[in-house]
C-alpha cells in the first residue's frame, strides 16, 4: 500500500511538471469516456433496466401473426383470448387490453383523454394496486357494473387537485356516468403515461358455437400475460401452437383455409421486446460506434505516454541501476495511467451527464415513461471499468517498451538511441496507422448512415406535406348513436371549418399518412379473387371524405373521387390505388368494377362498392417502407362508425396559425365533442425521422471525433520525428538538399501511414457497412461514393497534419540543428 501511495505522490508530481501533457490526454480521455457515458446511459435505460413493474422479466405479450396478410403484430380477437386463457398454462395470469380514446367533460369543458379498456386480470399480471381505493375485479366485467374508473395519478393531481374525496364521485365519459373507485401509484404507467383513466373491458358472453363470428375481428386487442415461477416463454410458445390447432379445427372450413394460407399463428414475446419495437438494432450501432472512439482515445494517449516514456529513459536506467525492479517500474506506469484515466473518467461521466440530455432532446428519449434514460449504478459501474480498461490500455506499450530495453545499453546511451530507436519509432507508427483506420472505419459507418437519410429525406410519398394541419376529433354518443345524425355533424363540421380564413380545403379520415397509417383489412374482388381464394387480399382501408385527395395532393389517375352525391345510404362507392388496380386489373380500368370489404355488411349481407376513382398509390406507413399491397378508401360519410376520425386541413397561411379558429369551428357545433393532438404534416414526417436522425447525427459527432484524433496523431509521430531527427535533418541541409526535399522527406513518411492506414480502415469500414446494412436505405454497404469521400477527407486532414512538422523541419538552421545533438 505504501508503494502504491508513493507511486502516486510521484505520478501526481509528474503530471503536473508537464500539465500541457496532462491536460491534452485528459481532455482525449473524458470525450472518449463521455461519449461512451451518455451512449451506455440509453442502452442501460432501454436494454438493461428493469421495467416498472414487479418482476418485469415474467411479462409476455402475445399476439397474432399472419405475414402473408400482412399481419406481423396483429391484435387478438375475443374469441381468441379466451382460448387462450383456457388453453395456456405456464401464465398464472392473463389479460386483454385495448387504449381507447374518450371525451371527458367537467365544468362545461370537453377534451379528449385516453384510457384503457382492459380485463381485471391486468392488475394481477402487473402486480400493481391503487394507492388510493382499489381497482376494479371481476364483478365489474358484467353488464351494468362496468361504469367504474381507476384514474392516474397525474389526472388525479391536475384534475381533482389530489383530493383524496375524488373516489367515490363521478366522471362523465363520452355522456355516459363512471364512479371513480382508485388512483393508480405516482409514476406508474400502462402501456404508457398518455393513459388518463383505466375501465373494465366488458363483453357479452357467446352464445353456444358462435365462437367463429368474431375469429377474425383483429382491432387493436392486446394480451399480456405472467409467465408462472419456472415457466418458460417456450412453454408458453409450445402450448399456444395447441390453441392454434385447436382454433383451425373448430372454425368453419372457410376460415380455417383463410388461417392455413396466410400462415397464422399465435406469437409470444417478452413484453420489453414490443416496447422497444425495432430501436435495438440502432442502439446498438451507436454504441459500436462510440466504443471506436474510446479505442481511438486510448490509442492517441498511449501514443503520448509511449513519447513520454522514451523521453525519460534516463531516468529510467538510473532508477534501474539502482535497484528498482522490473515490477516497481510496470507498477509505476500503470499508476500514471491511472492519475489520467481517473481524471479523464470524471470530466467524462460530467460531459456524458450533459450529454444525455440533449441525446434526449434529438429524438432519443425515453419512451412514454416506461423507459427511463436517467443514470444508475450500472452507468457507475460501467464508468468504473472503463477507467480500469483505459489505465490499462494506454500503459501496455509504455511497460511492452520497459520489457524490450536493456539497464546497461540506456545508461551508455543516455536513454537516447534506445528511446529513439526504430522499434519505438515503428511503435508509433502502428499506432497512428490504427487510428486512421479506426477514423476511416468512423467515417465509412457515419457516411453511409448520412447518405442513407439522404436518400430517404429526398423519398416522393405520392402525397404533399406542405401547410397540412392535421388533429383527432372524438364524437360522443349516448344510447344507441344515430349514424344518420353523425354523417350529418361531419358534414357541418367540415362546413365549418372551410369557412375559416386561411383554409383552402378540408377532410375527415380514418388514417393520417405516416402519423397514423390505415389499417389493413381483407377485401375481395367479386369474379376475380373471393374470400375462399388462397390468393384473397388484405388491403389499407382509409375512410375519407371527398376533400381528402385534395388537401394532401394525392393524384387521381382514372375516374373521380368522392363528391357531395356520395351520402349516407346511397350507392356504396370507392376508390382504389394504383397497386390495387395494377393487382385486379392489369391493362384495363377498374372503373365501375366492385369490391367487397371484411367486416362491413347491412341487413342485405356484404356491401358491394362501385370503384369511381383510381388514385396514385402513397406511402402511408414510412418514407422507407414501398407499399406491399394495394390500399382503397371508402366514404366516411356513408360509413360514420368505423375507425376513429381524424381532421386534415389545406391551410394557405403557417398551418399552427389557425389552431384556435378550428377549435372554436369545430367545438361550435356540439358540445360532446373533442378535437385534439394538432400536427403539422411536416412535423409528423419529422417525427418519424427522428431517432434515425438523432443517431446519425451522434454518429457523424463521433467519426468528426475520430477524424481530429487521428489528425492529432499524425501530427504528434511527425513532429516527435523531427525532433529525432534534427540532426540528420541539418547534415542534410549542409550537404546541399534544399527545404522542399526535407518537406517531402516528412510529408513521404506522413503519406505511407495514411495508405496504410486507408487500406486497412476502408475494409473496416466496408465490414461496418455490411453490419449496419438493416439500417441503410437504398444505400449499398460497398458504396464507392461514401468511400471515395472518406478517402478524401482523411487525405485531406492528414496532409494538414503533415505539413506543420515538414515545415518546420525544412526551416531548419543547419549550424544550429548539427550543434543541438
Amino acid at each position: 500500500m505504501n508503494g502504491f501511495l508513493h507511486d502516486l505522490r510521484f505520478g501526481l508530481r509528474q503530471l503536473a511538471a508537464k500539465p500541457g501533457f496532462a491536460a491534452a490526454a485528459i481532455i482525449t480521455l473524458a470525450l472518449g469516456i463521455g461519449a461512451n457515458t451518455a451512449v451506455f446511459s440509453v442502452l442501460n435505460g432501454y436494454l438493461l433496466k428493469p421495467l416498472p413493474y414487479p418482476q418485469a422479466q415474467q411479462l409476455v405479450a402475445i399476439n397474432e401473426s399472419a405475414p402473408a396478410a400482412g399481419q406481423m403484430y396483429a391484435g387478438v380477437s375475443i374469441a381468441d383470448f379466451l382460448d387462450i386463457q383456457a388453453g395456456v398454462s405456464a401464465v398464472s395470469a392473463v389479460a386483454l387490453y385495448h387504449t381507447d380514446a374518450r371525451n371527458f367533460r367537467a365544468n362545461g369543458r370537453t377534451r379528449r383523454i385516453m384510457t384503457l379498456v382492459a380485463r381485471s386480470s391486468l392488475f394481477d399480471v402487473l402486480r400493481v394496486r391503487p394507492v388510493i381505493g382499489h381497482a376494479f375485479s371481476a364483478q365489474n366485467e358484467q353488464k351494468g357494473r362496468n361504469h367504474v374508473a381507476v384514474l392516474s395519478y397525474a389526472f388525479w393531481q391536475h384534475t381533482f387537485n389530489g383530493n383524496r374525496s375524488a373516489v367515490g364521485r363521478s366522471v362523465e365519459l363520452d355522456g355516459e356516468q363512471y364512479r371513480v373507485i382508485g388512483v393508480m401509484p405516482k409514476g406508474f404507467a400502462f402501456p404508457d403515461n398518455q393513459v388518463s383513466l383505466w375501465v373494465p373491458y366488458y363483453f357479452p358472453p357467446f352464445p353456444p358455437g358462435s365462437k367463429t363470428k368474431c375469429r377474425t375481428c383483429w382491432g387493436n386487442k392486446r394480451v399480456i400475460g405472467r409467465l408462472k415461477p419456472g415457466a418458460s416463454i417456450e412453454q408458453v410458445r409450445a402450448q399456444l401452437s395447441q390453441v392454434r390447432e385447436h382454433i383451425a379445427s373448430s372454425v368453419i372450413p372457410l376460415l380455417a383455409n383463410w388461417y392455413r394460407d396466410k400462415h397464422w399463428a399465435l406469437k409470444a414475446r417478452q413484453y420489453r421486446n414490443v416496447l422497444l419495437g425495432d430501436r435495438t438494432p440502432l442502439l446498438l450501432i451507436l454504441q459500436g460506434f462510440v466504443l471506436l472512439v474510446l479505442l481511438m482515445a486510448c490509442v492517441n494517449v498511449a501514443n503520448l505516454l509511449l513519447a513520454r516514456i522514451l523521453g525519460r529513459m534516463h531516468e529510467i536506467a538510473m532508477r534501474t541501476a539502482l535497484g528498482a525492479s522490473r515490477w516497481t517500474l510496470i507498477r509505476q506506469m500503470l499508476v500514471e495511467g491511472l492519475c489520467l484515466a481517473v481524471p479523464g473518467a470524471l470530466a467524462g461521466v460530467a460531459l456524458g451527464w450533459f450529454s444525455l440530455t440533449y441525446i434526449q432532446n434529438a429524438g432519443l428519449g425515453a419512451q412514454l415513461g416506461v423507459f427511463t434514460l436517467t443514470p444508475d449504478w450500472r452507468v457507475g459501474l460501467f464508468a468504473l471499468g472503463m477507467v480500469l480498461l483505459v489505465a490499462v490500455v494506454t500503459s501496455v506499450l509504455p511497460i511492452r517498451q520497459l520489457s524490450r530495453n536493456d539497464p546497461q545499453a540506456l545508461l551508455q546511451s543516455g536513454g537516447r538511441a534506445v528511446g529513439g530507436g526504430h522499434g519505438a519509432r515503428r511503435t508509433r507508427t502502428a499506432l497512428v496507422v490504427a487510428e486512421i483506420a479506426l477514423a476511416a472505419a468512423l467515417l465509412g459507418g457515419a457516411g453511409l448512415l448520412v447518405h442513407s437519410l439522404a436518400r430517404l429525406q429526398a423519398v416522393d410519398p405520392g402525397f404533399s406535406t406542405r401547410n397540412v394541419l392535421t388533429a383527432d376529433i372524438l364524437v360522443s354518443t349516448t344510447g344507441k348513436p344515430d349514424a344518420a345524425a353523425i354523417a350529418q355533424y361531419y358534414d357541418q363540421l367540415l362546413r365549418n371549418v372551410r369557412r375559416v380564413p386561411g383554409v383552402e380545403e378540408a377532410a375527415l379520415t380514418s388514417s393520417v399518412p405516416i402519423e397514423r397509417p390505415p389499417y389493413g383489412n381483407g377485401y375481395t374482388v367479386p369474379g376475380r379473387v373471393e374470400l375462399s381464394d388462397p390468393r384473397s387480399p388484405v388491403g389499407d382501408m382509409s375512410l375519407v371524405t371527398a376533400g381528402f385527395f385534395r388537401a394532401l395532393n394525392i393524384s387521381l389517375l382514372r375516374g373521380r373521387t368522392f363528391n357531395d352525391q356520395d351520402r349516407f345510404g346511397g350507392q356504396p362507392v370507392a376508390v382504389v390505388d394504383e397497386k390495387l388496380a395494377n393487382t385486379w386489373f392489369p391493362g384495363e380500368s377498374p372503373i365501375g368494377h366492385e369490391i367487397t370489404v371484411g367486416g362491413i355488411s347491412n341487413e342485405n349481407g356484404r356491401v358491394h362498392f362501385k370503384i369511381v376513382g383510381e388514385v396514385a398509390t402513397i406511402r402511408s406507413e414510412s418514407l422507407e417502407k414501398s407499399p406491399d399491397r394495394g390500399g382503397f378508401y371508402i366514404s366516411r360519410i356513408q360509413f360514420p362508425f368505423i375507425a376513429g376520425t381524424s381532421l386534415a386541413v389545406k391551410t394557405s397561411v403557417p398551418p399552427r396559425t389557425l389552431i384556435d379558429p378550428i377549435k372554436q369551428a369545430v367545438n361550435g357545433i356540439n358540445p360532446l365533442v373533442s378535437i385534439s393532438n394538432f400536427t403539422t404534416m411536416d412535423e409528423a414526417v419529422a417525427q418519424s425521422l427522428a431517432e434515425r436522425e438523432a443517431v446519425m447525427a451522434l454518429v457523424l459527432v463521433f467519426a468528426c471525433l475520430g477524424l481530429v484524433l487521428a489528425a492529432v496523431g499524425v501530427y504528434g509521430v511527425l513532429s516527435y520525428v523531427v525532433g529525432q531527427r534534427v540532426t540528420e535533418c541539418g547534415v542534410r541541409l549542409a550537404l546541399g538538399a534544399l527545404p522542399g526535399d526535407l518537406l517531402w522527406l516528412i510529408i513521404r513518411d506522413g503519406l505511407k501511414m495514411l495508405v496504410m492506414g486507408l487500406c486497412a480502415g476502408l475494409l473496416l469500414a466496408v465490414v461496418l457497412g455490411y453490419s449496419i446494412s438493416s439500417q441503410l436505405f437504398n444505400v449499398a454497404p460497398f458504396d464507392p461514393v461514401t468511400l471515395a469521400g472518406v478517402a478524401v477527407a482523411l487525405s485531406i486532414i492528414t496532409v494538414a497534419a503533415c505539413y506543420l512538422p515538414a515545415r518546420r523541419a525544412a526551416k531548419l538552421d543547419p549550424a544550429v540543428a548539427i550543434l543541438e545533438q
